[in-house]
């Protein structure tokens, strides 16, 4: 089962800053493992407005922060995908509105680097859930190791 957390700007951007956007992106992103939550990332679409989404994984089958110090980088989170769209919007004066697979459009913004409580909330409770996840299944498992 997927769950994306998707990203959009409230107007439409031109194909200069578009590019500009993704490069940033890919800088902001390049040192963390994104074992936790797919990194940010972008397309356009035929209205010219920038849209993206990452997915949040719940059940790892590996220990991601195990995995991100063997790789000598910290994992990337729900909350570090938010942190680089704030740091988007900042530079860029983009407003990013966001949305998930669950909800019936935009459930708040993010505006000159700062985003709406309600979308902090909300993407924190889904890195919360992702560590609940991995610790529930984990007891699980723990007597089928044998």
């Amino acid at each position: 089962m997927g769950f994306t957390i998707y990203y959009r700007s409230a107007s439409v951007v031109d194909e200069s800053t578009t590019k500009a956007i993704k490069a940033r992106a890919s800088a902001l992103c390049q040192d963390r493992s994104w074992l936790s939550c797919e990194p940010v990332c972008f397309w356009r679409t035929d209205d010219e407005h920038m849209e993206g989404g990452s997915k949040p994984n719940f059940m790892t089958e590996l220990d991601p922060l195990e995995l991100a110090e063997a790789e000598g980088m910290p994992d990337g989170t729900t909350l570090d995908m938010l942190d680089v769209l704030c740091k988007l919007s900042h530079e860029f004066g983009i407003v990013w509105e966001m949305s998930h697979d669950e909800s019936d459009g935009t459930v708040g913004l993010i505006q000159d680097g700062v985003c709406d409580p309600e979308v902090k909330q909300r993407v924190e409770t889904f890195a919360s859930m992702a560590g609940d996840m991995e610790n529930f299944l984990g007891g699980l498992m723990d007597g089928f190791d044998e």
